[in-house]
């Protein structure tokens, strides 16, 4: 039984199951691809000495979630203070805590135990080093979640976070004796954790100013990484809505509820600082861009930070070693150190800038803005008599000086009308210019107007650290923390600084043994790869790239912009070529060349240094976080990539760079951002092949086998379908498409407190609709089609070939094991099945959430296709030895079953790519009962949910086991089992509603299914109350005799009258 494919070519479909298999393989090969460069991982490993202290306390008498989570005090043994042991290790009062309070609150299934690292480092800075009189103590407390599941379960990140709140307060009352207890608590974050963090703020329990410093570590603050649960959708858009306005004015917007929530975000958030650290391109659990805070928190309140970047870390990180990784946990030990040393006095600015001076890499602009530069008398480095020529060293523009050719006063005199670059690098770091001290002994920069009245003012705190680029020194690994060679700094002063002065001062002491390289150069600094736009520049950078030629009259510090690296989805590679012969571009006398690699929103950097390789050598593989699918990016911003070369000579050589896409290496990133994209792709697959079905089962009275359909659709429609996934990228991306789609989402139809971004407002842009793409044309629609119809054929493929198994099994193998003869017990496997469902339903709404019973249902719609196939290959009589006059009537039999078969395989295959979206709940379910947690699961209690889907999976039981009289054609087996009936026969209207509700799903999973995942389970719940409507209806009316046949088909008058 199948679609008419006599005429039709079937190389569509074999070609699209070969590429998307080939796009499998590849995808696969390149995930599995070690990164190189800076995206290698270089974390070193860690030791310490951990105890945890539980505090029990902390019970019920604080909170009612006290018997399912708990709190701990982690203690370094050997150097922290723990309870005295006749106090059973719960006498924490007695301890007399002195330092400040530190909540650590884990992630995803994470463990308390993931504090131990930084707890441990910090008490071992604690115990070696004293930051000039203070020695800051901190006190870690971690939470105990039992490991549950807060990326899955919306009311258990909420859960989680009363939990937290009530912790809180707890703490700050055990340092209620002291003489200056702490107000508020310093909050840590790792994955989940960090947004639980940004939960307790909104919520009813906080404690006022109780937190002001979250810290948070991998952290999806931008949008949700998982989208199966409409709770946590809600939550999520909630807590943005309330951050969004505690630094904004929404009080402007509408409603005196709004008003009033604006009131209350901003008295609690006006002063708190949010920090998120991200490991880059490492993370395989969560993509990075996820981790951006966009349009939430202003820069004055917190930002982004990539460890590739970050001062002696410089290193990518995974998901879970960002809570262990030794570079990582001794900067953020060393930034909590001297925040609690600034504590007391310390205003919102100065924390920042505490946070941005460990977390940044100094290069940026705005950080650059808010430093506080001193100045100093001129008197006090060049004396008050004019200094002679011999020992006021005047240097001239264009030349590199090194510390041989520098001495201990040395001036570059400027030109205002002239654009100026300023750089220096150096070994050591700069110092400050003091007042009083010897300037033979000051290392330091300062710029300054001569004849002017006003002193000198001190740049050097603008310096930036940076790896050692050394020749002896392999990658910038040596250069971070516990590394064997120290790092170098670097002074970078564009134009926009220089102007303002006519001299730039540098003060080196006597006999300077540090490298020293530093140049004053009026040569352009700044280079634009391809500066043509539009659609045919994009499609040439994507199959061939571009390249340029930097000459070598360039300064020390050259900037590359590539306008058209804007993209987080693909993969750049970056080519140095010759100009003839084989002599090195990359090589240098003083130094050779390496790059900085950077963005400026979200602030990233990543270094290359002696890993260069060279055009013999091989390429560079570039990745980057810019414009990113489904993450709000703010319009205006420059999003394109940008290289800082570095070169080691005055007169360097030219240097040819090429830089193209590398669309294999792609394939990886687009699985880390599209994993969810491709549940709601198979949905609309098996969708449209169901469209089909139904269409063939209304023009033929046969229902085509699904793998037959699914190759009609591939050698059919092939055209259509790759054109329409193209041109769906156009549309939504055309504005009032986009807002007319969006508004038309039922999700926001039917959450009126729904946040939406407005672009006018916010000045930010976020695009949820089917790829999440901001750019017109792409391809990437059509791969992920070719990918996902590999995939769903692969799964009709193991469904069959299973199904064989087990057929042969149960039928041929064992066919009296299973065959049940006699009738009572049927009739009570009736009634048991009655009463397993009605159980199912009475505990429905107040303890099992619907994902179990939709698990039920899969379960019992496998058993439905089995006996379905029980039916199709029992054994018959053959051909030869049918009687007279009943030949045609066995043939209609045959095709009776095949068409009740085919309906059951491809209704299952519809629930099996559904059932997805229910695991994740399932899996928390099943959580709480192994942590003995007895309270009735909170939430995915709605009965209408799934008594549908329930209903009509019962009816498909009925439609096999349903026995027919000998005139409709029906049969018995050998064994004397009912071989099923047909598939009640459905006018066209009743099949055009059908798929009407199917052609809705597909639209709805591909434009919407990839943010609201969760609502395919309710389409299909709606789905199901109609086919069950329907077939029930169309049985009623054919038991009736209502129904009149119609060349053989039966037509349910009185349903299509009610119908239309």
């Amino acid at each position: 039984m199948r679609p008419n494919t006599a005429r039709l070519s079937r190389s569509p479909f074999y070609i699209t199951i070969l590429l998307g298999g080939l796009l499998i393989l590849l995808t696969l090969k390149s995930y599995t691809s070690k990164l190189n460069g800076p995206d290698a991982p270089s974390c070193r490993p860690v030791w310490m000495y951990p105890s945890y202290i539980k505090i029990h306390s902390f019970d019920q008498s604080h909170t009612k979630y006290a018997s399912k989570y708990s709190i701990y005090l982690y203690r370094e043994q050997g150097r922290d203070k723990e309870p005295p042991e006749s106090s059973g290790g719960d006498n924490i009062a007695s301890m007399e805590l002195e330092g400040v309070p530190v909540l650590f609150i884990p992630g995803n299934a994470g463990n308390h135990r993931q504090v131990r690292s930084i707890a441990a480092r910090t008490s071992e800075l604690h115990d070696e080093s004293n930051y000039g009189g203070c020695n800051p103590k901190l006190d870690f407390f971690t939470v105990d979640y039992n490991e549950d599941f807060t990326a899955f379960h919306g009311r258990t990140i909420l859960d989680q976070a009363e939990y937290a709140n009530e912790a809180v307060k707890f703490i700050l009352s055990l340092y209620s004796n002291r003489a200056n207890p702490p107000k508020s608590v310093i909050v840590i974050g790792h994955s989940m954790g960090g947004i639980v963090a940004r939960i307790m703020l909104t919520l009813p329990d906080y404690a006022s100013d109780s937190i002001k410093d979250i810290l948070t570590l991998s952290s999806p603050h931008s949008t949700s990484p998982l989208t199966f649960d409409g709770d946590l959708s809600t939550i999520y858009s909630a807590v943005d809505k309330f951050w969004y306005c505690g630094f904004n004015n929404c009080s402007a917007a509408s409603t005196s509820k709004l008003n009033q929530l604006s009131s209350v975000a901003h008295t609690r958030l006006h002063d708190v600082a949010l920090i998120s650290i991200t490991g880059g391109a490492l993370d395989s659990t969560l993509p990075a861009d996820y981790t951006t805070l966009g349009y939430l928190v202003p820069k004055t309140n917190g930002f982004t930070a990539f460890t590739t970047g970050i001062p002696q870390v410089w290193t990518p990180i995974d998901h879970l070693a960002v809570v262990w990784c030794q570079q990582l946990r001794t900067r953020i030990a060393l930034a909590l150190r001297e925040l609690t040393c600034l504590r007391d006095t310390a205003t919102l600015e100065d924390r920042i800038g505490v946070y941005e001076r460990y977390f940044l890499t100094g290069f940026e602009d705005y950080a650059a803005e808010d430093r506080r530069l001193s100045t100093i008398p001129k008197e006090e480095i060049f004396g008050r008599e004019e200094m002679s020529k011999e020992t006021l060293n005047k240097l001239d523009e264009g030349a590199v000086y090194t510390n041989n050719q520098l001495g201990s006063l040395n001036t570059f005199s400027l030109d205002k009308k002239k654009d100026y670059q300023f750089t220096l690098i150096s070994s050591t770091p700069l110092g400050k210019l003091r007042e009083g001290q010897d300037r033979e002994h000051q290392r330091a920069v300062g710029v300054y107007n001569e004849g002017s009245a006003s002193g000198i003012t001190d740049v050097s705190s603008l310096q930036a650290t940076i790896p050692n680029f050394s020749k002896g020194v392999p990658d910038i690994s040596h250069s971070s923390y516990d590394g064997d060679t120290p790092p170098m700094y670097s002074l970078v002063l564009n134009s926009t600084t220089l102007k303002r002065y006519s001299n730039i001062v540098i003060t080196l002491p006597k006999d300077e043994q540090a490298t020293v390289y530093c140049q004053l150069s009026t040569n352009p600094g700044n280079y634009t790869l391809n500066t043509e736009s539009g659609f045919l520049s994009w499609i040439k950078f994507f199959t061939i790239g571009s390249s340029i030629s930097l000459p070598s009259s360039r300064p020390v510090s050259t900037n590359l912009k590539i306008p058209q690296a804007w993209s987080s989805l693909y993969v750049y590679k970056l080519k140095f070529t010759h100009e003839g012969g084989k002599e090195s571009q990359l090589e240098g006398q003083n130094f050779n060349t390496f790059i900085r690699q950077w963005t400026e929103d979200p602030f990233e950097s990543k270094w290359y240094t002696n890993g260069v390789p060279d055009s013999g050598e091989g390429e560079l593989q570039l990745t980057m976080h810019g414009v990113a699918p489904y993450v709000p990016y703010k319009v205006q911003s420059d999003y394109g990539m940008n290289l800082q070369v570095w070169s080691g000579d005055d007169m360097a050589k030219p240097l040819n760079i090429s830089v193209s896409i590398d669309i294999i290496a792609s394939l990886k990133l687009l699985i880390l951002r599209y994993r969810i994209t491709i549940v709601g792709m198979n949905v609309a697959i098996v969708c449209v092949v169901l469209m089909l079905q139904f269409g063939k089962y209304c023009s033929s009275g046969k229902f085509p086998a699904f793998d037959q359909t699914l190759i009609y659709l591939n050698s059919r429609y092939w055209p259509v379908i790759m054109g329409a996934l193209i041109i769906l990228n156009y549309a939504i991306n055309v504005p009032w498409v986009n807002k007319l789609m969006h508004h038309l989402d039922p999700v926001v139809l039917t959450d009126y407190n729904k946040f939406v971004i407005d672009e006018t407002e916010s000045g930010f842009k976020s695009n949820e609709l089917y790829l999440g793409l901001s750019q017109g044309f792409t391809i990437i629609g059509v791969l992920l089609y070719l990918c996902c119809n590999f995939v769903v054929w692969l799964t009709y493929i193991a469904l069959m070939v299973l199904g064989i198994i087990l057929n042969y099994i149960v039928v041929r193998k064992h066919p009296l094991r299973f065959n049940i003869a006699s009738q009572r017990v049927k009739s009570a496997l009736v009634k048991l099945q009655v009463y397993f469902m009605a159980g199912v339903i009475l505990l429905t709404p107040w303890y099992l959430p619907y994902q179990i019973v939709y698990l039920i249902c899969c379960v019992y719609q496998g058993v439905h296709v089995l006996r379905s196939w029980a039916t199709r290959t029992s054994p018959s009589k053959s051909n030869g030895e049918r009687e007279v006059g009943k030949e045609e009537e066995g043939d209609e039999v045959e095709n009776e079953i095949e068409t009740v078969f085919n309906f059951q395989v491809s209704w299952l295959m519809l629930m099996l790519w559904i059932l997805p979206i229910n695991i994740p709940i399932l899996i928390v379910f099943i959580h709480n009962l192994q942590v003995n947690w007895t309270t009735p699961f909170s939430s995915h209690h709605n009965l209408l949910s799934i008594l549908p889907i329930l209903l009509a999976t019962y009816y498909n039981n009925a439609l096999v086991g349903r026995g027919r009289s000998s005139n409709k054609g029906r049969r018995k087996s050998q064994s004397g089992s009912d071989e099923g009936g047909a598939l009640p026969k459905l006018s066209g209207t009743v099949v055009k509603l059908v798929e009407t509700i199917l052609g809705y799903i597909v639209y709805y999973s591909l434009v919407y299914g990839s943010r609201h995942t969760f609502y395919l389970h309710h389409l299909f719940n709606l789905l199901s109350c109609l086919i069950f409507i329907v077939f029930f209806s169309s049985e009623s009316a054919a038991a009736t005799g209502t129904g009149d046949t119609i060349n053989g088909q039966t037509k349910q008058l009185g349903l299509e009258l009610k119908l239309s």
